[in-house]
């Protein structure tokens, strides 16, 4: 009987392991979505301020750093870019200071 009680036991904290795996997989990806959007928010401003192509440049860095640009939106001189790795999204918005 100690066998099962064991082996019910192991289940169970395999089980609790494999949820704060995932749980830490989701975390890291949107803090890496977000590293993403901000820094290509930013250079999106940057260009945007330079004449250049403000979307390709966002693209571009959003690349660089493991995500899709999902979105690139510019409004007056303030840009908001919208990146995605996996199934999470997150904006960020830059512009003049």
């Amino acid at each position: 009987m100690p066998t099962v009680a064991t082996a019910g036991f192991a289940a169970a904290l395999i089980s609790l392991g494999l949820v704060v795996i995932g749980a830490a997989a989701q975390v890291s990806a949107h803090q890496q979505a977000r590293v993403a959007a901000d820094l290509a928010a930013v250079a999106a401003a940057h260009a945007h301020a330079r004449g250049e192509n403000t979307c390709a440049v966002a693209g571009q860095v959003a690349g660089h750093n493991g995500a899709a640009l999902s979105g690139c939106v510019v409004t007056g001189a303030d840009v908001t870019i919208t990146a995605r790795i996996g199934r999470r999204e997150v904006s960020s918005t830059a512009g003049p200071v």
